[in-house]
């Protein structure tokens, strides 16, 4: 049964970027994500990740595991961020993975903060999950 949904995030994955989000589960996540984020739950953004997952900022230590990672978005929300945006670049899918590149925009009190993400996908359990999430700083305006 599980066949049959991999095979299929393997096929619209081969289509790239150029699909839109109903289209495309890498960018339909996505667009999830940042509803989420923009929402600033901690605990359900925290949910788009796997149980074991890593997030590496720039210039912090890995957070690993979905706990921390909340914690690390519920500081975030407190310190302001907000108003995130993305743009995906590049969609990479294998038979039950699939690694996006792309970049963001997110304010952080009066700063816009231009970023850079590279984000391994698997399905886990039925679950297009994030396990894999590194992001650099591009530029602060």
């Amino acid at each position: 049964m599980l066949r049959l949904p991999l095979l299929a995030l393997g096929l619209l994955l081969a289509f790239g970027t150029a699909a839109q989000a109903q289209d495309n589960p890498v960018i339909a996540r996505m667009t999830a994500f940042v509803a989420t984020y923009n929402a600033q739950d901690a605990e359900s953004l925290a949910g788009f990740y796997a149980p074991d997952a890593a997030l590496l900022p720039p210039g912090q230590a890995s957070i690993l595991g979905r706990e921390a990672i909340a914690q690390h978005y519920a500081q975030a929300f407190a310190a302001g961020a907000r108003e995130l945006q993305f743009k995906t670049f590049d969609i990479r899918g294998f038979d039950t993975s699939a690694v996006e590149i792309g970049e963001t925009v997110v304010m952080m009190g009066e700063q816009r903060i231009v970023g850079r993400y590279m984000h391994l996908w698997e399905v886990i359990d039925g679950q297009l999950l994030l396990t894999r999430d590194m992001y650099h700083v591009l530029k602060v305006d």
